[in-house]
């Protein structure tokens, strides 16, 4: 089946060493990601695409897992080259690949590390994709610039690190 973009929803924010932990348990605990995941499936979102980085990204794909039952969602992964988890801890390695058997679809954006394979995969869940759900609270570096890109896109961002910017495609 063919999806729209509208019907396709993108995960964007940091890896666990860049998370505010106290924002992000705050959040947690009022059951944000998952509120935001049954806002966009409210919104016609189906699909949800995930860039499969530690932090943020894996925690979004395991809500989807979590909701694609009851909601009937699919899950999408983008994976910016082909052993992107090999250098990582054990407990990190095992919710990356239950995330891809977990997958409906599974994108290999390159076979090896290139110096912009982590641009190139955040290009491709802007150009894909009709909403981003993102935690974004300022810091420079990969997420900055796929919420820059979003926003040029004209995707609608539920940006979970600060909700006064969220829901609108203004950040």
């Amino acid at each position: 089946m063919k999806y729209g973009r509208n019907q396709i929803c993108c995960f964007s924010g940091y890896r666990p060493e860049k998370m505010d932990w106290g924002r992000w348990q705050d959040a947690q605990a009022e059951g944000a990601l998952e509120r935001a995941v049954r806002r966009a499936a409210s919104a016609g979102c189906v699909v949800f695409l995930t860039g499969m980085s530690r932090g943020f990204d894996l925690w979004g794909a395991q809500t989807v897992l979590a909701l694609q039952e009851e909601l009937g969602l699919k899950l999408w992964c983008a994976v910016p080259f082909a052993a992107q988890d090999e250098r990582w801890e054990d407990g990190w390695r095992e919710i990356y690949r239950e995330v891809l058997s977990g997958a409906e679809r599974t994108f290999c954006l390159s076979d090896e590390y290139t110096p912009d394979c982590f641009y190139d995969r955040n290009r491709f869940l802007v150009e894909g994709s009709g909403r981003m759900i993102c935690w974004y609270d300022g810091q420079s570096g990969g997420t900055s610039h796929t919420v820059r890109l979003a926003r040029r896109a004209g995707l609608t961002i539920d940006n979970l690190a600060d909700r006064q910017l969220s829901l609108w495609g203004g950040i």
